[in-house]
């Protein structure tokens, strides 16, 4: 019997080494198939994760140079704009000029005609003529008054169409921007 307890013992420890060999194989094995699981999926994470940050860095460098096209492009805009506004203002300046020397010249030849009438008045030999003289004067004035009127109207009505043009033009391309833009 001793030799079938030392055949037990033996075959025991030896057993017992066996089934502990098989099961650290067994768990190194599941430990190596967690480990590299783990290894793919962080492989994998990573490999997402710089995937979507190329995508969002190129979705930005788009966006960056969709921005900054659209900047310029409002730069443009503005500096038309300006330039419009200035155009306007310069022909302005011009028909204001226009417009005051046309009230000197209004001026000044009033200012001899009413020399010429104040000496044909002084002049007149009769209350009869001074009559006279002061109906051809005020019918006179009266017909210059609207001719000179008429005149200094269309000037500023021209002046005043000319100014728009630039800033028509502007309005034209904001509303047309706005509308391509919607």
């Amino acid at each position: 019997m001793s030799n079938t307890k030392s055949s037990k013992a033996a075959s025991g420890p030896a057993e017992s080494m066996k089934r502990i060999e098989d099961v650290v194989a067994v768990q190194k094995e599941s430990i190596e198939t967690v480990v590299r699981a783990s290894a793919d999926a962080a492989t994998k994470g990573v490999d997402k994760a710089v995937a979507l940050t190329k995508e969002q860095v190129e979705a930005a460098v788009k966006a960056g140079a969709a921005a900054f096209k659209n900047y310029e492009d409002l730069l443009q805009f503005g500096k038309e704009n300006v330039e419009a506004v200035v155009q306007s203002g310069s022909i302005v300046a011009k028909g204001v000029q226009d417009l005051s020397q046309s009230w000197v010249v209004l001026a000044q030849s009033s200012m001899d005609e009413q020399v010429a009438a104040g000496k044909a008045l002084i002049g007149a030999k009769s209350l009869k003529e001074v009559i006279d003289l002061s109906s051809s004067m005020a019918k006179s004035n009266f017909e210059k008054l609207m001719a000179e009127g008429s005149k200094l109207t269309q000037i500023s009505t021209k002046v005043a169409e000319a100014a728009f043009v630039p800033l028509s033009s502007r309005m034209s391309a904001a509303v047309e921007k706005f509308f391509k833009a919607a």
